[in-house]
């Protein structure tokens, strides 16, 4: 006799499903790809998202009037806030204010004007120099925990 419910699609529906896990690369190893990275503008992304826990789209969304000294005011984030509020560390406050100053025009312009993918192969390149698959996605880059923690590890 053969089980009705031993079927593909039955199978299919309730598999076991894999858990995936971070690995967690150490701090050196994120100050390097920081470091070798040579454009201004990608250095900043990778400091943002590695120093200030934040995810890419929210680096992409940030405007010259989103700046306010070592706090970044994030609009829309992906929690569903109205805004929050993140704390970087005064030299990348410094570098970021500097480098927004020269490229907007206005305090409503997108301080990196390029698409998501874009700074998604940024990041993935970087990443690959060192043989290393980061994860530039929403849900977990090289973003460390909340609230970040500049002297930690970060994640893959």
């Amino acid at each position: 006799m053969v089980n009705p419910c031993d079927t593909p699609m039955i199978r299919k529906l309730y598999r076991e499903r894999v858990v995936s896990r971070w690995e967690i690369i150490e701090k050196e190893t994120v100050d390097e790809i920081i470091f070798r990275t040579v454009k201004v503008r990608n250095r900043l992304i990778l400091e943002l998202m590695a120093r200030g826990g934040m995810r890419i789209g929210e680096v992409l969304k940030l405007r010259l009037n989103d700046i306010q000294d070592r706090k970044l005011i994030l609009r829309e984030p992906k929690s569903g806030k109205e805004h929050e509020i993140v704390f970087i560390p005064q030299k990348i406050a410094d570098r970021l204010r500097d480098y927004a100053t020269k490229k907007c025009n206005s305090p409503q312009d997108r301080i990196f004007p390029i698409s998501y993918e874009a700074a998604r192969m940024m990041v993935l390149k970087a990443g690959k120099l060192f043989g290393i698959h980061l994860r530039p996605q929403t849900s977990g880059g090289i973003r460390q925990p909340t609230p970040p923690d500049p002297g930690y590890l970060s994640r893959l």
